[in-house]
């Protein structure tokens, strides 16, 4: 794209300079004709015109091979030969999501620990977002399974840090880099649609309920909510076993 818009600029300068040479010649050659002079004039007057009619042929010789080069990469995808590539291969999901075979792959708990989630959480997320508009092509190459791409987002989400970055994705399921982070995004936008359904602020009602429970089990009053990594400043250590683990 930056290729063929290069080609449209060189294009339209060119154009636009060989029909200023033009007028330049035109001018000229209104004056020569209008005005007397010396024979000497008469001669520079002719090499000019000679010089500025040579400058317009080259500067459209040069025009047409820019548009002509301009036309052919418009009819290409491609500008140069590509190379073969790995097509993905969606044998890694097929194999993790099968539980029902003498010996699975994956047991339950190593599903879990990889997807975040169980096959059973899995089933009704996916039945929740399958028919979302993101996951049907109108034009493209064909996008992998729905489900796929909600594995490869919840291990995305799973994952500490850079540990599931495209490349690695790419050799763990056995995908394009681009695919991994294609179907992140479509999963992600999948999922946020639901928001209303499952993402809203409780009424009076479900706060005391809430609050009653984190009473209950946390000893926390008027709490209807924790968000990850929150931190409360606690004077003494507890008298617990684990006490070494508050700072």
């Amino acid at each position: 794209r930056r290729l063929i818009r290069e080609l449209q600029r060189r294009a339209g300068q060119r154009k636009s300079l060989l029909v200023m040479q033009m007028l330049c010649e035109d001018d000229g050659s209104s004056s020569s004709s209008s005005g007397g002079g010396s024979d000497v004039s008469s001669v520079d007057s002719s090499d000019d015109s000679s010089t500025g009619t040579t400058d317009g042929l080259i500067f459209l010789a040069a025009y047409e091979s820019t548009k002509s080069r301009l036309k052919f990469a418009e009819m290409k995808r491609y500008l140069l030969p590509r190379g073969k590539y790995r097509k993905s291969d969606e044998t890694v999901f097929i194999n993790d999501l099968d539980n029902e075979s003498e010996r699975p792959w994956m047991t339950d708990e190593e599903f879990k620990q990889k997807y975040r989630v169980s096959r059973k959480a899995l089933d009704e997320i996916y039945e929740k977002v399958k028919d979302h508009k993101v996951f049907k092509n109108k034009r493209g190459p064909q996008q992998l399974h729905p489900k796929h791409q909600l594995m490869v987002l919840l291990n995305y989400l799973g994952t500490e840090g850079s540990g599931a970055n495209n490349p690695r994705q790419r050799s763990y399921f056995r995908i394009g880099r681009g695919t991994a982070h294609n179907a992140r995004k479509r999963a992600s936008k999948a999922i946020r649609s639901l928001e209303k359904q499952y993402y809203y602020w409780p009424n009076e009602d479900e706060r005391k309920k809430i609050s009653e429970q984190f009473k209950q089990k946390f000893n926390l009053p008027n709490c209807v909510g924790i968000i990850d990594g929150t931190l409360f400043p606690l004077l003494f250590s507890p008298q617990a076993e684990d006490a070494a683990d508050y700072h």
